[in-house]
């Protein structure tokens, strides 16, 4: 009840003293209070929305508040912010929203003074974002879907991991090979599939796992695309001359495991013929 109150006031003071928007603030405000699972899960999902939903005036004030989440000195809320946090850094249509959350979340994997389990946790996050597997539940037709990121937003995802890799302490390093190593064998499904590929009737229909389906077809062409592109934005980092040794040669063991990879012939091709090197 002392929480409900306190939940009230801050709306009624955020409204008198120039407006803001009550769902980010109910969401933030439930982030840092409660210790409800599934509180935390739908406030951290109204958030999110507010990335494709939201003003940019929305945005700005919801990425301030997981700015500050994620700075906090309790490490829970530290976690907390960061799902949301990825999404509206490759999500958000606004270039001033996904700089400033572009750059709290290298701020966390470059700074000495979050700790290791923390940026191997954002690194966790982008991973799930990158996979399609970070979205808001949403509903078509009384069934329940994931809606994930397009492919475009996936591919900014792996960018950044690419170009954060040198600045990652030699085991995060190797995490992030495994990364690249598991998103080099991922299998495309309609659950992982993009919206822009999948849309609502496709993601719901009963027979969604059928690997024949349009959906999945179009999506296996696209995620092919994304392996290549990882593939090019590799090779790149290892033509830095500030790459160690060791973090070079686990690169490199991708090269090996491009044999192991369900892939198509083509793309299996495209691979070998340009190895990493």
């Amino acid at each position: 009840m002392k929480t409900l109150k306190i939940t009230l006031l801050l709306i009624l003071l955020c409204g008198f003293f120039g407006g803001c928007n009550p769902t980010g603030l109910r969401s933030y405000i439930v982030l840092t209070t409660s210790k409800n699972p599934q509180d935390q899960r739908e406030a951290t999902e109204e958030l999110m929305r507010l990335a494709r939903e939201g003003s940019i005036v929305d945005q700005i004030k919801a990425e301030g508040h997981l700015r500050q989440l994620s700075q906090s000195a309790i490490t829970e809320q530290q976690e907390l912010a960061l799902k949301p946090l990825v999404w509206f850094t490759f999500v958000s249509d606004d270039g001033y929203v996904q700089e400033r959350s572009l750059a709290r979340l290298q701020g966390i994997l470059t700074h000495q003074e979050w700790s290791e389990a923390y940026k191997l946790k954002t690194i966790v996050e982008v991973s799930e974002f990158i996979f399609g597997r970070l979205g808001t539940t949403e509903e078509f037709k009384n069934k329940k879907y994931l809606a994930n990121a397009e492919s475009s937003e996936r591919l900014s995802a792996i960018k950044f991991l690419v170009n954060a890799y040198l600045d990652l302490s030699s085991k995060l390093q190797q995490d992030s090979v495994g990364v690249f190593s598991r998103f080099l064998t991922l299998e495309p499904t309609i659950q992982n599939c993009p919206r822009e590929i999948c849309n609502l009737e496709t993601k719901t229909v009963e027979d969604s796992q059928n690997e024949n389906t349009l959906g999945i077809q179009n999506w296996n062409l696209a995620l092919e695309h994304l392996k290549l592109d990882l593939w090019v934005n590799l090779q790149s980092l290892l033509d830095d001359s500030r790459l160690p040794k060791q973090s070079r040669d686990s690169l490199l063991a991708l090269n090996e495991e491009v044999m192991k990879l369900p892939l198509s012939s083509e793309l299996r091709d495209k691979l070998l013929n340009q190895p990493l090197e």
